[in-house]
């Protein structure tokens, strides 16, 4: 069994951190189950920006999702949501 991570890289200057990524979610299971799963996170992701949508696209990409706005004011805004499988762990933090 795998753990599976999505994580979003939001548009540069939304949110306190620039191109950081922020983990949406976690799944232990099988890659199907996980994809299945995310896709629908990713399809009901109402993102901050453009606050006044014209336009919404969402894309399947090579390692995930891309969700791109055209907002009323001319602004693009992209998300990309990256479908990512842990391959290693040190183990839990200890402080």
């Amino acid at each position: 069994m795998a753990r599976w991570a999505l994580l979003l890289d939001r548009p540069p200057g939304e949110g306190p951190y620039r191109k950081q990524y922020e983990l949406m979610a976690t799944i232990d299971g099988e890659r199907e189950e996980a994809e299945a799963r995310f896709a629908e996170l990713v399809r009901l992701y109402q993102p901050r920006h453009p606050m006044y949508p014209v336009r919404m696209r969402r894309y399947r990409t090579g390692d995930g999702w891309m969700l791109i706005g055209d907002g009323s004011s001319g602004g693009v805004f992209t998300y990309h949501f990256l479908f990512t499988e842990l391959e290693w762990d040190s183990g839990p933090i200890a402080y």
